[in-house]
């Protein structure tokens, strides 16, 4: 991560907060890198990313191809 990071707090319901914390300690980590990757996701389907982030997030990614 880069050195300049923001701070953003978010309300859940109790039960999406132990649902994810859950997961969370289930996956050994931590619930911000949990966010953090979520958010990534998301931003990556709307086409935010790069190619290169799509696919290392799990997106799929279409190839150009100039010979079709």
């Amino acid at each position: 991560m880069t050195s300049k990071t923001s701070r953003i707090a978010v309300r859940l319901l109790k039960t999406d907060a132990a649902l994810l914390k859950h997961v969370c300690r289930s996956r050994g980590e931590d619930v911000s890198d949990f966010v953090r990757r979520a958010i990534r996701t998301e931003l990556a389907k709307l086409s935010f990313l790069n190619p290169i982030d799509k696919k290392a997030l799990g997106i799929p990614v279409r190839e150009n191809r100039d010979d079709v």
